[in-house]
Order: C-alpha cells, then structure tokens, then sequence
C-alpha cells in the first residue's frame, strides 16, 4: 500500500473514531416520555466492533462501569430457558 492510501485509510479510521464519540456522547431521549435513553445498540455494536478489531482492551480498575459489569453473576446454559412461541 502506498504512502497515499495508507493516509487516506487512517484519515477515515480517525473519522469513524470521532463519529462514533459523537454518538456516544449524544443524550437520546424517548420523544413519547422525555426519559434519557442509552446510545441505540447498533452504535455500541459498531463502537464494540471498532474496539475489537483495533486489539484495544481496558483494564477494569475497582468502581469504575467495567468494573461493575465484571461483578454480575453468571449464567450457566442449565438456567437459561429458551423463549417460546405462544400458540
């Protein structure tokens, strides 16, 4: 790859980084209550995806979110019931 589009290509990584912090900074409110609601899920897919496919990890330091989300029990397959079609 030339010099060209290797800028070219990391002009549009570093895009697509301050296009996904935008959305994530953003407030979304329900229109019909006026609730805050978190970012849509497609946003923190591409933002996972972004995160994972540039090998960048975080550490989770003691009260922070990660942290949290760490401590949450864990389901093991014999507790999860699978959903039904009502007939």
């Amino acid at each position: 790859m030339n010099k060209a589009d290797e800028k070219a290509l990391g002009g549009l990584h570093g895009k697509l980084a301050e296009v996904l912090k935008e959305a994530l900074s953003q407030d979304y409110i329900d229109p019909d209550t006026g609730v805050k609601l978190p970012p849509p899920a497609a946003i923190l897919n591409v933002a996972r995806q972004f995160l994972k496919d540039n090998k960048i990890e975080a550490v989770a330091a003691q009260g922070s979110p990660l942290a949290d989300l760490a401590d949450l029990p864990i389901f093991e397959d014999e507790n999860i019931v699978p959903f039904r079609k009502s007939s």
